[in-house]
């Protein structure tokens, strides 16, 4: 599990209470396929929305959801299904590298509109699908190499 006291101006303890749940599924694929399958709660919903500040319309299109469905998924306590629980679990995964490249969630949401060179795209804008995660997940670890183009 990550120290985030390291990490300066983290922005809340909201950001590492909501993310230290999730941090066992990140360690491993066979972790974070036993959780897809068995679905996440509904919960991880609520704790995406607090660790990334999105409104509740921007998340809804994110996980291309109703906005009345994602606010079923909040009230409701059930698992989620499994694509539903692998894209929540991939963008908690995303937010928690992406304090860990910038140092907080603060430079992290700053970065996320801002248009990349190397995705030649905005990253908040591939937020919507497993693929665009991870070519975000990927720019991420270039610019934790100093590779960034």
């Amino acid at each position: 599990m990550k120290n985030y006291e390291d990490i300066e101006d983290v922005g809340s303890s909201v950001v590492m209470e909501a993310l230290a749940p999730y941090q066992t599924y990140f360690e491993s694929p066979i972790n974070r396929l036993s959780v897809i399958k068995g679905g996440l709660s509904s919960s991880s919903i609520q704790d995406l929305l607090d660790i990334s500040g999105s409104t509740r319309l921007d998340m809804a299109k994110n996980l291309d959801l109703t906005e009345p469905t994602l606010r079923k998924h909040l009230s409701i306590a059930k698992e989620l299904s499994t694509s539903l629980s692998e894209h929540v679990l991939f963008l908690l995964e995303l937010y928690d590298k992406g304090i860990d490249t910038f140092g907080s969630i603060k430079e992290f949401k700053n970065w996320l509109p801002q248009h990349n060179i190397g995705i030649d795209a905005k990253p908040i804008d591939l937020l919507d699908s497993i693929t665009g995660i991870n070519m975000i997940m990927n720019e991420l670890n270039r610019i934790d190499y100093g590779v960034l183009a």
